[in-house]
Parts: C-alpha cells; sequence; structure tokens
C-alpha cells in the first residue's frame, strides 16, 4: 500500500517537472468538474507537494479517495492524460481556463467554478 502511495506521488512530482504547474492545477480543475477552482487546485498541490500533507477533508477526496489527497491528484492526472490523447484541443482549452480563471478573485473563480465545464 505504502509503495503504490509512493508511486502516485513520484508521478505527480515528475508531471509536475514535465509538464509545469498549470497543467497539473488544469488536471485537477478538470478532474473536479470545477470543483475546484485554479486557487484551491493549487493549494492542494502545494500542500501535497511543499508541506507533506497526504490527506485532504474536502468532500470530494472525502467521498471518492477516502481522504488520500495523493490518490486523488494522481486519479486527475491520469484522466487529464488520457484526455489531452483523445482531444488535445480540449485539454488544452482547460489549460488555458486556467491560466485566465487564476487571475481573478475567489468569489469569480468560485461563480465560474459552479458553471464549470460549460464555461470552458
Amino acid at each position: 500500500m505504502q509503495a503504490e502511495k509512493d508511486q502516485r506521488l513520484e508521478k505527480i512530482r515528475n508531471t509536475l517537472v514535465q509538464r509545469g504547474r498549470e497543467w497539473v492545477v488544469a488536471a485537477v480543475v478538470e478532474g473536479s468538474l470545477g470543483y475546484h477552482t485554479p486557487a484551491d487546485a493549487e493549494l492542494l498541490i502545494s500542500d501535497l507537494i511543499e508541506r507533506g500533507r497526504t490527506q485532504d477533508w474536502c468532500e470530494r477526496c472525502l467521498a471518492c479517495y477516502r481522504g488520500d489527497l495523493v490518490a486523488m491528484i494522481h486519479s486527475d492526472i491520469v484522466t487529464f492524460e488520457r484526455l489531452e490523447r483523445a482531444n488535445p484541443d480540449r485539454a488544452r482549452q482547460v489549460v488555458d481556463y486556467v491560466k485566465k480563471v487564476k487571475e481573478l478573485d475567489s468569489v469569480q473563480q468560485q461563480t465560474l467554478g459552479l458553471l464549470y465545464p460549460t464555461w470552458v
């Protein structure tokens, strides 16, 4: 179990290096169908990578991943990679969405998150 978690964490770290932070933020936003705003996704990634926190208590993480932050972010990355292979234009649109929306304040980001994915 721990070995699997370590492998997932390594994939997350490698993806951050290879694809960049915005791409991983886009993966979390898309994986959550807008539940996580770009700012929220950034905080989750920072909590995991910089602070070493591997548990999260948002309802999405608890309900779908039993609070395992590593599993949630890993799943979002794997799913976004599949999306990118199947529909590169859609994946690019999500990354562009993240670039634009991350500049907005938290209320504006949450409002657009409620409209996601219709807004993208």
